[in-house]
């Protein structure tokens, strides 16, 4: 089939959390023309910005989910087939195409409703093991995901960091990104001369803060703002579905300190920027009903030489690398290219 994503749909959230800034990368990148907005369970809506932004209620009647499906081609969502319960019966019933992208961390692969399913859409090695353990072969994969980097600054950073940044989104209690381990791994770091800016949405418990360390609560307007300061991103993600705040400040030309462990290290270019892992998984909440989902949990020791070594060597090549990177890789026109030539032999 032809791929026009100006006929095709996203069934996500239309907010700040991860889902939301998913849906939003497609309809810029992609240009995929219809948003239906499931409301967002965690945060505020978004304001609907036009009349093809329009609300789907998981309550709203099977026949109003036709009507807005019948202007369609097919509709792409992300992690669950259950966004609406009629959602994958009702596209199978109009003979649109539905588009599955799971963030395989709480992907429920024996849920029935995914013999429904048209294809899945894979961007890293880890959610396309995952795909295949469950028996599922209608999969593809699309590389990294499509994040808009024009959205984002482009940075360049030269000579040794001084300011270290770390973005937590919502902490949750199993700290997934990482915030408990970078202020332990900075608090460890020798240099005496550097700074740490820690962001979240929402306060939590966190360790003891030590005078190098600076802590900044609540929504910044636009995602971008995050990345306008700092010379080295801190992200030592326990677990991580398309790894968002690993991604964003690399593309910005950020040099990144993440994980040994996929997706995180999928994409940082330097092997020196990634953190070993502590022996053995850890099982993540609800594992009584996601099996597969786990934690990594990094090195506090070193984490801490990593920065060490950002504070007293010069970063200028590093940031250059990642920047061309994300040219290479997330070019809009390179996106679409890539969307379209997958799906149109995977459909």
């Amino acid at each position: 089939m032809k791929f026009n994503p100006e006929r095709w749909a996203v069934v996500a959230h239309n907010d700040d959390t991860g889902f939301g800034r998913q849906a939003e990368d497609l309809k810029s990148t992609l240009q995929v023309g219809w948003h239906f907005v499931i409301p967002s369970e965690r945060l505020e809506d978004k304001p609907l910005r036009n009349e093809q932004e329009i609300i789907l209620s998981p309550e709203a009647p099977r026949e109003e989910v036709k009507r807005l499906f019948s202007q369609v081609e097919g509709i792409i969502y992300f992690e669950r087939p259950n966004w609406h319960p009629e959602m994958l019966s009702v596209a199978r019933e109009l003979g649109i195409k539905n588009i599955c992208c799971p963030n395989w961390e709480w992907f429920k692969g024996h849920d029935p409703l995914w013999k429904l399913c048209d294809l899945f859409i894979t961007t890293s090695t880890i959610a396309r093991e995952t795909l295949e353990k469950y028996g599922f072969k209608n999969h593809t994969d699309i590389g990294p995901w499509c994040l808009d980097y024009r959205r984002l600054p482009h940075r360049s950073i030269t000579g040794p960091a001084k300011l270290f940044i770390h973005n937590a989104g919502i902490v949750d209690p199993q700290d997934r990104k990482g915030t408990s381990d970078t202020i332990r791994a900075f608090k460890a770091a020798r240099s005496k001369d550097i700074r740490l800016l820690v962001r979240m949405q929402k306060e939590a418990v966190l360790p003891k803060l030590d005078k190098r360390i600076d802590l900044q609560v609540g929504n910044l307007e636009d995602p971008s703002e995050l990345y306008q300061t700092g010379d080295v991103a801190i992200q030592p993600s326990k677990m991580e579905g398309n790894g968002f705040m690993v991604l964003e400040p690399l593309i910005c030309g950020m040099p990144t300190i993440t994980l040994d462990y996929p997706p995180m290290n999928e994409y940082v270019p330097q092997q020196n920027m990634c953190c070993r892992k502590k022996p053995f998984k850890r099982k993540a909440f609800p594992t009584q009903w996601v099996k597969h989902a786990h934690l990594r949990l990094p090195s506090i020791s070193d984490l801490a030489k990593k920065i060490d070594w950002c504070a007293t060597n010069d970063l200028t090549e590093v940031s250059q690398e990642n920047r061309r990177w994300a040219e290479e890789h997330l070019a809009p026109a390179t996106i679409q290219q890539r969307w379209k030539l997958s799906l149109e032999s995977s459909l």
